[in-house]
């Protein structure tokens, strides 16, 4: 008798037709498991004890190999639901982790490639042994030329392999190439440097093949000057897509690094409402202090130490009064370091109007803000509040139902701090203050990675 199952055929010599009603005997078990054990081998797992006494008399032989398969198949079923768990898990922590771009490659100006390929290639001598001055020489020219194939090649497909996957980058950070480049540029310019590569392969492979069947040296040597022409002249057509590549990377790998471990301290506010000074005053940061607004046109970062412990702080642009879908992509910036970073708010506003935006539209916007982000941990300060008596807020219509708004306009947010940098007021207090709400984002931080690892913990358990 023959039994095939996974394309495979094995024999039950010791066995005959025999009654339905007929038991099989511990020997005839035996020997069907013996010639099933390949069948489960890669797995190593062992059919669990009492499973031959549990079948019922009667069972005949087929039965018992649907059984025995249906226990291997569920063992390989958990191993590739495990192997898919594992996967999902492991992608999960690409997008939890940030960093990508300080491990971006070094790119090459296209001349420096060029310059370094032609050198190298013309270094490369012929096989030794050949005697022959035509085969020679032929030789040397296919040699050559896959030579400066490979040389140009080669890098192009480094910085293609080893440039960070969209897909598999923080949320932070692929928000911050859209809104550095634009929708697409960065795939793009990838993409043309990767169509340069396989057009310099394609050149490469055909010259060096031509230059192999020459039959004279003059004509080796003249199908090698044209291999080399060809080779160049398709690298120089494309070397644009390099020269963006290079900007790419610098402007990447100039970007600000975050610790998504330790608090962060992220300051919010209308344009010019006095941020960058707070930055100076808390951190090590020394942003761009101007009186004119925008002055801060991307996320700038800083570290606060205090009482031994160190904490992060990021100034970013202002934000004016309008619907987000018509911020500009310096603004939507600060939406980015909300929506996808671990950070406490430090909301400033300026009452004094010194700014340039009315009371009226800081409120506007600042209720928005706040309503959507309600969820960090938060602290409001009034900036420039030496300035508060001497400049009167523009007026503005306000009737019965717009009681926060005149309280706005009068004391700021309820629990506000008042602060001048220049007269030094309020400084000790701001700098107390941001140290409790830090230390109370130290504490979500962690209890957010215990809930996590214990998610972990019950998901490998199960």
């Amino acid at each position: 008798m023959r039994a095939i199952s996974g394309g495979r055929a094995f024999h039950l010599q010791h066995l005959r037709p025999s009654p339905p009603c007929r038991a099989l005997t511990p020997t005839i078990g035996a020997a069907l498991l013996s010639h099933t054990a390949p069948m489960s081998r890669p797995h190593r797992r062992r059919l669990p004890q009492g499973f031959l006494p549990s079948l019922e008399p009667g069972v005949s032989a087929v039965h018992l190999c649907r059984r025995v398969l249906s226990a291997a198949s569920s063992v390989s079923l958990d191993d590739m639901l495990q192997g898919e768990l594992d996967s999902a898990k492991g992608e999960l922590q690409k997008h939890e982790a940030v960093g990508a771009f300080q491990k971006i490659p070094m790119v090459m100006p296209a001349t420096d490639i060029l310059m370094s390929a032609q050198r190298k290639s013309r270094n490369v001598p012929p096989t030794k042994g050949i005697a022959n001055i035509a085969k020679r020489e032929r030789n040397k020219g296919a040699k050559q030329l896959d030579a400066l194939m490979k040389e140009l090649s080669v890098p192009l497909r480094t910085y293609t392999e080893n440039f960070p996957k969209r897909k598999h980058l923080h949320p932070y950070e692929r928000s911050l190439i859209e809104l550095t480049f634009g929708e697409g540029y960065y795939e793009q310019v990838i993409g043309r440097v990767d169509a340069l590569r396989k057009r310099i392969t394609s050149v490469g492979k055909q010259h060096a093949s031509v230059c192999a069947k020459s039959t004279t040296k003059r004509e080796a040597e003249e199908r090698l000057a044209e291999g080399r022409k060809k080779l160049e002249e398709a690298f120089q057509q494309g070397k644009h897509a390099i020269d963006d590549l290079v900007n790419v990377a610098k402007a990447l790998r100039s970007m600000p690094v975050v610790d998504l471990h330790i608090p962060t301290l992220c300051l919010v506010g209308s344009p010019n409402v006095g941020k960058s000074s707070l930055v100076r005053v808390l951190s090590s940061g020394k942003p761009e202090v101007c009186s004119y607004p925008f002055t801060t046109r991307g996320v700038l970062m800083g570290h606060i130490v205090s009482n031994h412990e160190r904490f992060q702080v990021t100034d970013t642009p202002g934000l004016l009064t309008r619907h987000d879908d018509d911020r500009n992509n310096i603004e939507r910036l600060t939406l980015a370091v909300l929506s996808y970073l671990p950070i406490a708010v430090l909301y400033v506003h300026d009452l004094s109007e010194d700014c340039g935006t009315s009371v009226a539209d800081q409120y506007t916007t600042y209720k928005h803000i706040k309503e959507r982000f309600g969820d960090r941990l938060w602290l409001d300060v009034i900036s420039k509040c030496d300035l508060l008596g001497k400049t009167a807020p523009t007026n503005f219509y306000c009737d019965n139902s717009d009681n926060e708004l005149a309280q706005y306009k009068s004391f700021g947010p309820e629990g506000a701090i008042q602060v001048s940098v220049p007269g030094e007021i309020g400084i000790v207090e701001l700098k107390e203050r941001v140290h409790e709400l830090l230390t109370s984002q130290m504490a979500r931080i962690k209890a957010e990675q215990g809930g996590h690892e214990t998610q972990e913990t019950g998901t490998d358990g199960s």
